[in-house]
């Protein structure tokens, strides 16, 4: 049977490196099953002749890919305790916002990336954790009160987990990174970079321990944790 606790999350970003997430929809009630798609991703890595003569291509499995499927029930009739993800619980009305907030997550394309957000899927102390893209989202509306208005609906959902630098498993964007200092790096430039924002230098400087002035030592490593979406 689904249950409401510890909710399957699916936390959105911009890209494969972003450390600032776009947000996060967690389910209402959780998928009772999940089904995984595990296929070979090959590449042709040499060409050479054979005895005859005969070109012939070797190829060899850069990464095992994965996808994952799920389906889970948004419900604002009231028969659930908590309301659904994107509809305020004191509007008793269509669960079209909350598939609303779904889209802009999964498959609208962010405007400074003109693509849709790559997605985290998550739950369960870590026994489903997949980093990829959306391949697919499908929903039905299967219950309506007298207005016509949809109180219920069907979720189908699609991820593709990408491939990174040829690497089977991704380093996730809500681990704390690091990287190295270049000639005119300060701790500003450094929250520009990675959070596209200059407000974050503080939160590097005390995960350093360094003073927020400090000029940086060039080839010193510098952590870069990770940061939830304060929007």
């Amino acid at each position: 049977m689904p249950t409401l606790v510890n909710s399957l999350d699916i936390t959105a970003y911009k890209s494969v490196d972003s450390f600032i997430s776009l947000g996060t929809y967690s389910l209402q009630l959780n998928p009772s099953d999940i089904s995984f798609d595990v296929g070979k991703a090959e590449a042709e890595v040499d060409e050479s002749l054979d005895a005859e003569g005969s070109a012939q291509t070797s190829r060899a499995i850069t990464f095992i890919r994965r996808k994952v499927q799920f389906k889970f029930i948004i419900d604002n009739t009231g028969v659930l305790p908590n309301t659904p993800d994107g509809v305020s619980k004191f509007k008793m009305g269509s669960v079209s916002d909350s598939i609303k907030k779904l889209e802009k997550l999964t498959i609208l394309p962010v405007k400074s990336t003109h693509r849709p957000p790559f997605v985290k899927v998550s739950w369960g102390m870590g026994m489903v954790s997949v980093f990829g893209s959306v391949a697919g989202l499908n929903y039905k509306y299967t219950y309506f009160n007298a207005l016509g208005i949809p109180l219920r609906a069907e979720v189908t959902l699609i991820v593709v987990e990408v491939e990174l630098e040829g690497k089977n498993l991704f380093q996730s964007p809500d681990i704390t990174k690091s990287t190295l200092v270049k000639d005119g790096d300060s701790i500003v430039n450094i929250s520009e970079k990675f959070y596209d924002d200059k407000k974050y230098y503080l939160k590097i400087a005390k995960v350093n321990g360094l003073s927020s002035f400090r000029k940086l030592k060039k080839g010193s490593t510098i952590e870069i944790p990770p940061i939830k979406n304060e929007q």
